[in-house]
């Protein structure tokens, strides 16, 4: 039998991209979505949308969210959409999740993505 012809029994995470520039009714309205269609997320988040998806995944458990990885891409930090304050010193993990950190072409992005990465893996979590 051909193994390729069975079904994977592990679903690959669902991707879900988000802008830059969404609200934070937008964005939860977005991942809520997809989150009732059930299964793992694979959020990719550009801007204040990257910010917002390292946020969703540092509480991902409280809001009944399984995020399999999340890729925030030229993000300059600020406030975080979603809870509307500064994004927090990450807590070590509670659930295995990828995190991605690419930063944008300019020096503010380039030193916020560095402090980042080195901040969420200081705490445990896989970043690349």
């Amino acid at each position: 039998m051909d193994v390729d012809a069975q079904p994977n029994p592990w679903p690959s995470p669902r991707p879900l991209v988000l802008p830059d520039g969404l609200t934070r009714e937008q964005l939860l309205a977005a991942v809520g979505d997809a989150r009732d269609a059930g299964g793992e997320l694979d959020l990719e988040g550009h801007g204040s949308s990257g910010v917002a998806v390292l946020s969703l995944a540092i509480h991902q458990r409280r809001l009944g969210l399984e995020i399999a990885h999340v890729a925030c891409l030229d993000a300059r930090g600020g406030v975080d959409p979603v809870s509307g304050q500064p994004l927090v010193v990450p807590p070590a993990p509670k659930v295995p999740t990828q995190v991605t950190l690419v930063p944008g072409r300019d020096e503010e992005s380039i030193i916020w993505t560095d402090q980042t990465a080195a901040a969420f893996r200081a705490a445990g979590w896989a970043v690349s």
